[in-house]
């Protein structure tokens, strides 16, 4: 198989020939208007990097560490801050889930050259996006309403508060790792949501590529993170619009690098074309 390089450049490519895809994480970017405003109102230099894997559609967000977040795992759920976040965030879940499986379904037609057609993706897809939204968000909901007695997400940690959130961060990451690719081999098996986790979690216990693909992505956002967080957070002025429109070209790259990925690793995915043909124009 192609190495971790190899298959971001010939989705950056990919990319290039799809660039209305990036409108699609450009919206989901606007929609974290926490992060946009605690980078807009913060005085002073800050400098960060973040971790993450390829859960869902890739913004500026994956690559910029907020500040006063720390170091932050992705998770792709539009969580903001309450009270706001009651009213808003059930919608944003729906918008989300809409959009994204659009986007995934137009994805995998644009590996084989089929056309795009969006809305029709996004009503095939959208139900099992739509729990494969939700069910994160609903996981760490509890610790946004203050159920434990924690406050906000957004708020003060005490020792207590780690005794939960450090568990539930290593569950996260845990769970990113073994169904990274569930999103993928829902349009790329047409499959619905149970079977697609399940071929994601036997996919991650095999090991080999799965694993390899896991830490060349987690080292691609690694070593992006700390510049685009010094370019996003310092010259928020043009920093914010600049990072979201380029976060929204290098994620869509990296979302078609991840698709075609997965459709090499799964002999029973639907995409006809073969790597090699794609490998010979990247070298070319």
């Amino acid at each position: 198989m192609p190495d971790f390089v190899t298959r971001i450049s010939a989705g950056m490519d990919r990319a290039s020939e799809h660039l209305t895809l990036a409108l699609v994480p450009v919206l989901l970017a606007l929609f974290q208007t926490d992060k946009i405003v605690a980078i807009a109102s913060f005085d002073g230099g800050h400098l960060g990097f973040k971790f993450g894997l390829p859960l869902s559609a890739i913004t500026v967000w994956q690559f910029v560490s907020v500040p006063n977040s720390g170091v932050a795992v992705f998770t792709g759920q539009p969580i903001e801050m309450l009270p706001f976040a009651v009213v808003t965030a059930p919608v944003l879940v729906v918008v989300q889930a809409a959009v994204t499986a659009g986007y995934f379904g137009s994805l995998r037609a644009a590996l084989d050259d089929e056309p795009r057609r969006f809305f029709e993706h996004s009503r095939q897809y959208f139900v099992p996006f739509f729990v494969l939204i939700a069910v994160p968000f609903l996981a760490v909901l509890p610790f946004a309403l203050g159920i434990f007695g924690l406050g906000s997400l957004t708020g003060s940690i005490g020792a207590v508060a780690l005794v939960l959130v450090i568990p539930a961060l290593l569950g996260f990451l845990v769970a990113g790792y073994l169904f990274y690719a569930t999103p993928y081999l829902i349009v790329l098996r047409d499959d619905g949501l149970i079977d697609a986790a399940r071929r994601s979690y036997a996919l991650a216990t095999e090991g080999g590529p799965y694993v390899s693909y896991a830490v060349g992505f987690a080292l691609f956002v690694v070593l992006v993170s700390p510049f685009a967080t010094g370019f996003v957070v310092n010259v928020p002025v043009v920093g914010i619009p600049v990072g979201i429109l380029g976060g929204a070209v290098i994620g869509l790259g990296a979302n078609f690098a991840t698709m075609r990925f997965v459709a090499d690793l799964d002999p029973e995915t639907s995409v006809e074309r073969s790597w090699d043909d794609e490998a010979e124009a990247v070298t070319d």
